[in-house]
């Protein structure tokens, strides 16, 4: 199967689950049901779907550019996750400390790698706020922007039920 063919098809499938994921949340959720979430110290309610939700936010805004969408990376994204994991039970502080062992990792595991860029945020954020957070700091939005190919994303939640989160980008 040539290059741009999985593309597509990769393109569409994330199109589909986008359109059945929202369709099927608004049809579950009430007016009244927002109101009480939103008043809620931990708004978040639920994480399931983050990775393809901050994906489909991000690949938005690169197609808006002319920019080829980046495709979601199962090994990247759990280099991406033990390092939120590690963030969120203290063993690292919130950060990039140990970028170049995952970036080595990755390398390992997928072959050479030309470029590699990393993207954390922390706080009870939405998909679409973590995109925004990171679209209003020009390094991080500069990674978004990038000539990048694959992406690995990871979340996880602390005991205070904060979450950390993390994109890694190659090319």
């Amino acid at each position: 199967m040539n290059k741009d063919r999985l593309v597509r098809i990769c393109f569409f499938a994330l199109v589909l689950f986008s359109f059945f994921f929202f369709t099927d949340c608004s049809k579950r959720t009430s007016p009244s049901k927002n109101i009480a979430a939103e008043k809620k110290p931990d708004r978040v309610i639920s994480t399931e779907g983050m990775g393809v939700r901050i994906l489909y936010y991000e690949n938005m805004h690169r197609r808006s550019m002319g920019k080829i969408p980046v495709q979601l990376n199962s090994f990247e994204s759990s280099i991406a996750l033990q390092h939120c994991k590690n963030m969120a039970e203290g063993r690292t502080p919130f950060g990039h400390n140990g970028l170049e062992l995952r970036m080595n990792a990755i390398e390992r595991q997928l072959g050479s790698v030309s470029a590699t860029a990393e993207n954390v945020a922390y706080g009870q954020l939405t998909a679409k706020e973590v995109v925004e957070s990171w679209m209003h700091s020009s390094l991080h939005k500069k990674n978004i922007e990038g000539n990048f190919i694959l992406t690995g994303i990871g979340w996880a939640k602390d005991s205070h039920g904060m979450i950390y989160y993390t994109q890694i980008f190659t090319r």
